[in-house]
């Protein structure tokens, strides 16, 4: 009865998987786009509704109007503005733009609520239904039985209706729609409108049985992804069983929370129950990966440009020279921030390596850089600091490698939604369970940096950040130059041609992976030592996501998207000046906009401007040096290295 019991109270959160998914069915079927923000609207939605009816005072079924109808406004409104300009663009830039969107509707709800962690009165019936020894809360098979009509609605339209029909071709063929008289730009409008106004829903329903919670809910989008994945993003029946499925199965590990024994650390322990749906996200993905793209993965547009380094020989030289000034000259609260700023830029420069250079989106990178960071509090009290950061940097680069492994039957969304998992489990469970951080209370503390006997002072510290950091930018630019960077691009831009020219993709997969890693693991490390303890609130999902996102503004396949990222980095150069100007709150808000505005205005970033000005002022010189401009579309064809060089300039 116990095990009944357990799986009627997972009915409720798998009633509010199950909407979310519906609304990320309706959108992937429609445009091709994984709502990567699907949890962030219902978040925002949950604190506009009980905004209205708690603060405001408005009547609860006006409150659950207006907060409706402003989701899918605001849908229609995120279509139009910005994922309708990207329609042509690669996977990378809509992923991304989803991303931009999670961060900003984050940073809003900051801004503008009080986000504590709160349990709001709900409007649902809470009385209980005695059925024999079993009680069954009312408002949890209330919300499950709303989310099957939900499905069977919306699964009738879509079969039976020239509407449903129509919404399903706008991702394939916008021409064909026009064709027969319908409006691709309504229609696609449409199933934003409706993925938001579920989302919305599904956050109001669920926030007073689980708690109302900006990041809890936010991350929803993990498990909701399981739904739609079991529903391989096309029927709204399997979504809403999958969401109902996986709510039930977390509900139920509970029950297996506090058995003993070294076998039970797969289930038993913090945060199983909550890594659970990122785990079938994993197995799913890997389980039925395909070596072509799926829908909403065409090869279309063109991907951010990767110049070759300039200055690679006395660019080194500047930097240390305006490091150095910059160290000797700051005070403690600027110096602190301008290391975690060089750190950022190591994680940066991995994103450039897996992501800008070989085209594979990690959204996990933050996640390994914990590793490194972890390693080094196990390892730091009993030896030396030079040997802490080669082995951090080692076993981030394993790590990296178990990581890259699923890239070798998936890519595109598919790979994104992999690593984004991953970077989840790390944190709810490995970073969290003191049985991998052997600290029963707290945190485990770290010891004072020190070289050659010496213990480092911050000001020493930030010197040795800031010359470890110069050097592996000068290996990620030299990387960039040779050919194994061209054939990682060649990789980059089509897999089969460079299949067919002889390159082992798969292995190229998995050094990139595991150089990135290694490179995310040193500035986990470094990041342990400036700290003196190791913090998991440093390493979360979000700050993977911030890195990816302030990567790509600043041009995610060049060194200076990496300084980009690292100065936008949460407790960076950027965070300091906001903390100092009493705008701390609106670090996630400016992020997440700018990227939305940015990847319209500079797709390729705004490291991007110096080399596009330069190639405009050759090109009107008359310099025959200067490579044609890319392509509209990326070739299918065998490329050599000349051409290579040619495209991705």
């Amino acid at each position: 009865m116990e095990l009944l019991r357990m799986a009627v109270l997972g009915l409720g959160l798998g009633g509010a998987y199950a909407l979310l998914a519906l609304g990320v069915v309706a959108i992937y079927r429609g445009t091709g786009v994984p709502n990567f923000a699907q949890g962030a609207v219902g978040m925002f939605s949950a604190y506009v509704f009980f905004g209205l009816r708690d603060d405001g005072g408005v009547p609860a079924a006006l409150a659950v109007v207006i907060t409706v109808a402003t989701a899918s406004l605001a849908g229609v409104a995120f279509y139009l503005l910005v994922m309708r300009q990207l329609r042509n663009a690669p996977i990378l830039a809509r992923i991304t733009a989803t991303l931009g969107l999670l961060l900003a509707l984050r940073g809003l709800a900051m801004a503008l609520f009080d986000v504590a962690s709160r349990t709001p009165r709900g409007e649902l019936p809470s009385h209980v239904l005695q059925l024999g020894s079993v009680a069954l809360p009312v408002d949890r098979l209330l919300i499950a039985c709303l989310a099957v009509l939900l499905g069977i609605v919306l699964s009738v339209v879509s079969v039976r209706t020239r509407l449903g029909l129509a919404v399903r071709a706008v991702a394939d063929n916008e021409k064909g729609v026009q064709l027969v008289g319908l409006s691709p730009q309504l229609l696609g409008a449409l199933t934003w409108a409706i993925g938001f106004a579920l989302a919305a829903v599904a956050g109001i329903v669920l926030s007073p049985i689980s708690g109302l919670d900006a990041d809890a809910l936010t991350m929803l989008i993990v498990p909701v992804f399981g739904a739609a994945l079991l529903a391989r993003f096309n029927s709204f029946m399997l979504a809403v069983a999958g969401g109902l499925g996986i709510g039930i199965a977390q509900s139920m590990l509970a029950l297996v929370q506090d058995h003993q024994g070294w076998y039970s650390i797969l289930w038993a322990g913090i945060g199983r129950s909550q890594a659970f749906p990122a785990l079938v996200v994993i197995l799913l993905i890997v389980a039925s990966g395909r070596l072509l793209p799926a829908r909403g993965d065409a090869a279309t547009g063109r991907l951010p440009v990767a110049p070759l380094p300039r200055y690679r020989k006395s660019g080194p030289v500047i930097a240390l020279a305006v490091g150095l000034l910059l160290i000797y000259t700051s005070s403690t609260p600027w110096l602190s921030a301008g290391i975690v700023t060089l750190c950022g830029i190591l994680i940066g420069l991995s994103v450039v390596v897996v992501t800008g250079y070989l085209g594979q989106i990690s959204l996990a990178q933050c996640a390994t850089a914990g590793i490194g960071g972890l390693v080094t509090a196990r390892l730091a009290a009993g030896l030396p600091l030079p040997l802490v950061m080669l082995i951090a940097a080692a076993v981030a680069g394993v790590i990296g490698i178990i990581l890259g492994l699923p890239s070798v039957r998936v890519r595109g969304q598919s790979l994104a939604l992999v690593t984004l998992s991953a970077a989840y489990i790390c944190e709810q469970v490995v970073f969290q369970d003191p049985r991998f951080t052997d600290a029963e209370y707290g945190y485990p503390l770290i010891p004072a940096a020190a070289l050659f006997g010496r213990q480092l002072d911050m000001t020493s510290f930030a010197v040795l950040v800031l010359v470890v950091v110069i050097a592996v930018a000068s290996v990620v630019g030299a990387l960039r130059a040779s050919s194994l960077g061209r054939r990682a691009l060649a990789i980059r831009e089509n897999e089969a041609a460079a299949i067919a020219a002889g390159t082992n993709v798969p292995r190229y997969k998995l050094a990139g992976f595991a150089l990135a890693s290694a490179i995310a693991g040193l500035a986990g490390c470094l990041l342990g030592y400036h700290a003196m303890v190791f913090a998991p609130n440093g390493f979360t999902t979000f700050a993977s996501l911030n890195v990816v996102v302030m990567a790509y503004i600043g041009g995610i396949a060049m060194i200076g998207g990496a300084i980009f990222a690292g100065i936008g980095a949460a407790g960076g150069l950027f965070a300091q000046l906001l903390a100092v100007n009493g705008w701390a709150s609106y670090h996630d808000l400016i992020g997440g906009l700018g990227l939305l505005i940015a990847i319209q205005l500079h797709p390729n970033g705004i490291a991007s401007l110096g080399h596009d000005l330069r190639h405009r002022l050759r090109s009107r010189s008359g310099n025959s040096k200067v490579p044609p401009p890319p392509p509209a579309e990326r070739s299918t064809s065998v490329a050599t290295d000349s051409e290579i060089e040619g495209l991705v300039r």
